[in-house]
């Protein structure tokens, strides 16, 4: 089966035939049927260790077989080489904050309204596609309904679908939301959070995410992670709040979502409890999503409309999604940013996003990399690099920490460093190649000339 086949047959709404346009088609993936050698280009791998000048890196399946240079492993016979020369090699890239049902519309609610039939089949296969495109090999989503986003998991992990290794939340637990939410369910005391929590991890999810924490019981909160816990699976919280962040402690969330820009800094207070949490344990991330929601991206986006014309960013979606995208983006990134219903400048939220993350960093909580790809302005084509560049850029995080960022610490996070997350040898094959050197322009990440999944090269 071609793994990059166009979206098959035509989805219809409100009357209208949607089909993808012909300048948005993939060209048919290369399978290769025998082993492949990657010959020439500069390694990082993942770890933080010193680039490998001349590597060599040898892929027998869906494995790494060897890795070597071009003086000490020499390519066996029957290995297909293809030439890094020029190229950097590294791991393929992750994404710890995705929603893969939305394409950057700017209005959750009308995204709902007008397109939630199509989730599963279009615009869900769709986004993992472009995701992979852009050299994320494995994402975590977080916030969906639940059967399409387990379904397109499945058909990604099967081969029938092209996508990242997907870890899905399905949809978030939340106290007070929309009774008919697709993308949330409500829970109404500590009984009920347990159950829905079992419920969703009987129905294939790895997370469970929490949204309107300080909306919700101690006890309801307590429930949701213990339940979480004992079955092997962890919790995600949004941080829009100190409220929340202080119910997430309380209930031992392990992973806060977001940086918010109501107040100037975190207090002395929740500083000193996250301090605590850090010294005691156990371990807790903060996905900080910097650009995320036109944070620190915004004035990018109002300034250069250009990308919004890329079609890596719309690559499987039919051309009246695309247009209604493009529209609703151009009329977003002109208005003035809000935060609490206060007009504030980008000087104010880029300060004061910088300040909490520098109070994240200097107490320990362990950043996780992650882009809200989805949300308005992170168009998937885009979303990943601008990230890392943010991160680089705006954050003066030095690049080789970014990379490993975005590669073996993302898997070790996860539970899966053993098996991704690095080019080691025994390790997945997922593996990028971009042109330029990242250690200097961390933005060649936008382009990868070579994305390898599982052994398969998929670009």
């Amino acid at each position: 089966m071609n793994a990059m086949r166009v979206v098959s047959g035509v989805v219809v709404m409100a009357g209208v035939a949607l089909t993808a346009t012909p300048a948005q088609q993939r060209a048919p993936v290369r399978s290769p049927r025998a082993p492949v050698a990657l010959v020439g280009g500069t390694l990082i791998d993942g770890t933080g260790g010193a680039p490998l000048r001349n590597s060599v890196v040898l892929i027998r399946g869906e494995r790494i077989e060897k890795v070597g240079t071009t003086a000490s492993l020499p390519v066996p016979k029957g290995y297909d080489a293809v030439s890094t020369e020029g190229l950097t090699v590294l791991p393929g890239l992750w994404d710890l904050h995705v929603h893969l049902m939305y394409a950057g519309h700017p209005d959750a609610r009308y995204w709902f309204s007008a397109y939630t039939p199509q989730f599963e089949r279009v615009i869900m296969p769709a986004s993992a596609e472009q995701l992979l495109m852009a050299g994320v090999t494995a994402a975590r989503d977080l916030a969906a309904p639940p059967e399409p986003v387990v379904a397109v998991k499945r058909r990604i992990a099967a081969g029938d679908i092209p996508g990242p290794t997907l870890y899905v939340a399905g949809p978030a637990l939340t106290k007070g939301g929309a009774a008919n939410a697709a993308q949330t369910w409500n829970v109404a005391g500590a009984a009920d959070a347990q159950a829905k929590t079992n419920r969703l991890i009987d129905g294939g999810v790895d997370w469970i995410k929490i949204i309107n924490a300080e909306q919700m019981t101690l006890e309801e909160m307590k429930a949701i992670v213990s339940t979480a816990h004992a079955r092997g699976r962890k919790v995600a919280a949004h941080a829009f709040s100190e409220a929340e962040i202080r119910q997430g402690l309380l209930a031992g969330v392990d992973d806060f979502q977001h940086v918010r820009t109501q107040t100037p800094e975190y207090p002395s207070d929740l500083v000193a409890s996250l301090r605590d949490r850090v010294r005691n344990g156990p371990p807790l991330y903060w996905t900080i999503t910097a650009g995320g929601n036109g944070q620190l991206n915004a004035a990018y986006l109002a300034s250069n409309p250009e990308f919004l014309d890329d079609p890596a960013n719309f690559i499987g979606l039919p051309q009246p999604i695309v247009d209604d995208v493009r529209k609703a983006i151009a009329a977003r990134v002109q208005a003035p940013p809000r935060r609490g219903g206060a007009v504030q400048s980008q000087e104010e939220i880029n300060a004061t996003v910088k300040r909490k993350i520098a109070q994240l960093r200097d107490v320990g909580v362990q950043i996780v990399f992650g882009t809200d790809v989805g949300s308005w302005g992170e168009v998937t084509g885009h979303a990943t690099w601008m990230e890392a560049d943010l991160w680089v850029r705006e954050l003066g995080i030095d690049p080789m920490t970014v990379i490993r960022a975005m590669t073996l610490e993302a898997a070790h996070m996860m539970g899966v460093d053993r098996d991704s997350g690095s080019v080691t040898e025994g390790k997945l094959a997922d593996v990028i190649a971009v042109r330029g050197d990242p250690l200097r322009h961390i933005d060649v990440l936008r382009e990868p000339k070579i994305v390898i999944k599982h052994g398969r090269r998929f670009k």
